[in-house]
């Protein structure tokens, strides 16, 4: 799911990016106030004022000059209503009057009543119409009124000057007028305000935080591994390198794992049919491969988070070396009579802490896949995909450049075409990545009536994706998460770290085989970030979906191919060949501390099953002070 996307830039809103507003109301005699959310019926195409000093004040005023009265056939008699704001029902009723006929007769004759209604408070010379909605009445079939973050009347000419708003009835009379000394409103003081949205949100630092740490700690696992991996031989060979062998063997590593031009290709070839594949297969099955894909990541993340955290308790803590008295092979032999499992994870017996993490992994996926739809399943699911995206990247190894760029660059016309160009092949002019992803049907966009997620439901968004609420939005306080189901967030998908963090866990390893210093990683995170920056930009600029492959790609590659050739190192990471470079430190002391031997142990745990805490053998004193490569 290679594609990042701001829910609310998608259908390119107007003034606002949601029909939400406040009225603030005060009492001027006992000086109590509160602020209520109501909806702005013209929130696309008019503004108010941004805050409650600049807001105007008005009264409250009651159609015909009767106290309580919000039946606009019941009309009294003649009253001015200047600087006022007048309540009136929304939905017309058969026993309001007269006047509530033409609009009752059909099931699509209410569609002009709104307009009948603001029109006559317009004559009456009123400065806002307030618009009495009954909390999920239901008036058509199935069709209920709830007030969401996109509400409004789309047959109510929008150009009408009149401001309307809509507001619950019970907020109205049983929250409003109780700030009234005697519930007729004559003291209250109403001003009608809404914030603008920052066009910058901190979601998105937040979601550039997550991918950055990802990244960040993924290339730099997948480096100790390889150092760990070196002093393993090191302690297994019982034998004292000198430092030209100990550096020409760092150096040929990548050698050994080179592959032929034909494996090669075979392999990105699979890849991107698979890619392609599953692609098209949440676009015509969605339902079903969402629901596989749940249970995957259900799967994946409990190994991926116990991995990660066993790895983190074995790097800080030396504690919980005890082993349980049974392995799973001595389950399966005394149940089946032979070993199913013919791995060490499955013939030793697991550590009690390994064992104790494991459970608690397990809990926390199944937790998060029982209760996925509820509004703050988002934590959860973020901190699981971190864990995925961490423990993907730490075992990632590519032999060269060479083909570490043709993947790249088979994923960005991949991620381009799939959001740019679709659109132009599908019925609905939807793009197929966005559809998939989170479920958005831009089709529903153009003119339909708004119906709340709670009378229709939200599609299920693919759980391959980071999602952070838009924290910054000065109407968060407003949306009513039972009747909206979900905040509106900034999301990520896995591809877009997963695939640029290829490149920099290469990068990371490179550092170790070439001696220097991680200046290739940290190089590789900075391209990165700046990316992810550029990403976000031009998500906030074009307000559609970005596929933000094509940002990180080149933003990530680039200075790593400019820095390789400055170095004139190019050649050396495009082939692989590093056991053919110039060894230009081979007379360096092959140095390494007590604290890299620790982490290297402790990182690489994740590796071994369940006994995942295993610390590195003892080396002899005369080589405590050498680089275990």
């Amino acid at each position: 799911m290679e594609r990042l996307t701001l829910d609310d830039f998608e259908e390119g809103r107007g003034s606002y990016d949601s029909s939400y507003a406040y009225l603030f109301v005060k009492n001027e005699l006992t000086r109590k106030e509160q602020t209520f959310c109501v909806n702005y019926e013209q929130w696309q195409t008019q503004q108010i004022a941004n805050d409650v000093k600049n807001a105007e004040v008005l009264r409250l005023g009651w159609w015909g000059g009767i106290v309580n009265n919000t039946n606009v056939c019941n009309k009294g008699k003649s009253v001015l209503m200047e600087k006022k704001a007048v309540a009136l029902n929304y939905r017309l009723k058969i026993e309001d009057g007269r006047c509530a006929i033409p609009f009752i007769m059909k099931n699509t004759s209410f569609k002009k009543a709104l307009q009948y209604e603001v029109n006559e408070l317009a004559s009456s010379h009123a400065s806002v119409a307030i618009m009495l909605v009954d909390k999920g009445q239901k008036y058509i079939a199935k069709w209920a009124d709830y007030l969401f973050s996109e509400f409004y009347d789309p047959d109510f000419n929008q150009s009408t000057k009149l401001p309307t708003f809509f507001m619950y009835r019970t907020a109205f009379f049983d929250e409003m007028l109780n700030l009234s000394n005697d519930r007729s409103g004559k003291e209250l003081l109403l001003q009608f305000y809404r914030p603008m949205n920052s066009r910058w949100d901190i979601s998105m630092l937040i979601v550039w935080i997550i991918a950055l740490f990802c990244v960040t700690v993924g290339g730099y696992w997948a480096a100790l591994r390889k150092i760990y991996e070196e002093a393993n031989t090191f302690h297994g060979s019982q034998q004292i390198p000198t430092a030209d062998s100990q550096v020409q063997k760092s150096r040929s590593w990548l050698n050994n794992n080179q592959t032929t031009f034909s494996t090669n290709c075979l392999f990105i070839i699979i890849v991107m049919f698979i890619v392609v594949g599953v692609l098209m297969l949440g676009f015509y099955f969605r339902g079903i491969m969402v629901f596989i894909f749940n249970i995957i990541l259900t799967t994946i993340g409990t190994f991926s988070i116990h991995r990660c955290l066993t790895a983190l308790f074995g790097s800080v803590c030396k504690c919980g070396h005890c082993r349980i008295c049974i392995s799973m092979n001595d389950v399966t032999h005394s149940v089946f009579r032979r070993d199913l499992f013919n791995y060490d994870c499955c013939t030793e017996r697991p550590l009690v802490m390994s064992v104790m993490i494991f459970l608690c992994a397990a809990s926390f996926c199944i937790c998060w896949l029982i209760f996925r739809r509820h509004p703050y399943a988002f934590l959860l699911l973020d901190f699981i995909n971190i864990a995925v995206c961490i423990h993907i990247l730490k075992g990632i190894r590519f032999p060269n450049l060479m083909w570490l760029t043709v993947l790249l660059m088979c994923m960005f016309i991949y991620d381009m075409f799939m959001v740019f160009i679709t659109p132009f092949l599908t019925e609905n002019g939807c793009s197929v990545m966005i559809e998939v992803a989170a479920g958005t049907d831009c089709s529903k966009a153009a003119g339909g009536y708004p119906v709340a997620p709670i009378s229709t439901g939200i599609p299920e968004k693919f759980p391959m994706l980071f999602q952070v609420p838009r924290l910054s939005d000065p109407m968060i306080s407003c949306i009513d998460l039972e009747i909206e189901k979900e905040f509106h967030p900034v999301i990520l998908g896995l591809g877009d770290v997963i695939i640029p963090g290829y490149l920099i866990c290469f990068c990371f390893t490179v550092d170790f085989v070439v001696r220097t210093r991680y200046l290739y990683g940290f190089i590789s995170i900075i391209g990165y970030g700046i990316g992810l920056f550029v990403t976000f930009i031009a998500l906030t600029l074009m307000e559609i979906a970005q596929p933000a492959l094509i940002y990180l790609i080149p933003f990530t590659l680039g200075p790593i191919i400019m820095l390789a050739l400055i170095r004139r190192e190019f050649k050396l990471l495009w082939i692989g060949d590093f056991a053919k470079s110039e060894v230009t430190n081979a007379n360096s002391h092959l140095s390494q501390n007590s604290a890299v031997d620790t982490a290297s142990s402790g990182f690489n745990s994740g590796s071994n099953g369940f006994d995942a805490v295993t610390p590195l053998p003892i080396t002899s004193p005369s080589n405590a002070n050498q680089r275990e490569i």
